[in-house]
């Protein structure tokens, strides 16, 4: 054989040797993504991995996790890797008492599910219930607790009077008082009603002064009286108006200086 043969036939060898794993690479590429193809039309299939059971987690006084599970359960569609979480927890959110829901699945047929009850602080008139953030949620009218302080005011202001009705009790608390109520009227104007009953007028200007005013009263001595007084209007430049629960009149205690009623 010539060397040129020779040279020849071991270049096809080579040639053929470098194709082999180069079929067998691409081969092998095809049947991966086969299977691959082949897993995902599985997992697709609602069938595959069905959700088996729902657990919920939470600290819970007014919700029962049994009826949430059981809620939870009727919305849950599909198998594992395509049930539709969003879902679910919109419908959670839809019970007046939960305030967040959190889904995770657990592998492989399970969802947690992880609740955050609301946490009532007040009364939002009879129209419902105020949590810590002022945000108003309506759950039946016989599960709302008792002694919550009732707030009320246009719409919009939960926020607003719920942060004046903490200053209030802050401040009250120093002398052992307490408000039971506080309103803002539709014409702006604030007055609460102190647990012994005593309403307090505070009129639509100067909140903070007014009520400063009536602190350093009770703080003076006007704390003692409180068991005999029906109202307080504080809508004087220097003093206040007094109603006394013996009499209907209105008697004046103004200091020096003093001037009517204003808003």
């Amino acid at each position: 054989m010539s060397v040129q043969a020779a040279d020849a036939a071991f270049g096809r060898r080579a040639a053929a040797e470098t194709a082999a794993p180069r079929s067998g690479g691409i081969l092998f590429m095809l049947l991966l993504a086969a299977a691959f193809t082949a897993a995902a039309v599985y997992l697709a299939d609602p069938r595959a991995l069905p959700i088996r059971y729902v657990r919920v987690n939470g600290d819970f006084r007014h919700l029962s996790p049994a009826h949430l599970e059981r809620v939870a359960g009727e919305v849950v569609r599909g198998g594992f890797f395509n049930v539709n979480v969003e879902t679910v927890r919109a419908t959670l959110l839809a019970e007046p008492w939960v305030k967040d829901v959190t889904v995770r699945r657990t592998w492989p047929d399970g969802l947690a599910l992880y609740v955050r009850e609301q946490v009532p602080v007040a009364r939002w008139g009879d129209l419902g219930l105020l949590n810590r953030d002022a945000g108003l949620f309506t759950p039946a009218e016989d599960t709302w607790p008792a002694g919550l302080p009732v707030l009320t005011g246009p719409e919009g202001t939960e926020g607003l009077v719920l942060e004046r009705w903490r200053l209030v009790q802050q401040e009250l608390g120093r002398y052992g008082l307490s408000a039971v109520s506080l309103e803002l009227s539709d014409r702006r104007a604030w007055s609460l009603v102190l647990d012994g009953g005593t309403r307090v007028v505070l009129g639509r200007r100067d909140f903070v002064g007014r009520f400063e005013r009536l602190t350093a009263l009770l703080g003076a001595g006007l704390a003692g009286e409180l068991h005999r007084i029906e109202t307080m209007d504080m809508r004087y430049t220097n003093g206040l108006a007094v109603r006394w629960k013996e009499s209907a009149a209105e008697d004046s205690i103004t200091e020096r200086g003093g001037h009517g009623a204003e808003n």
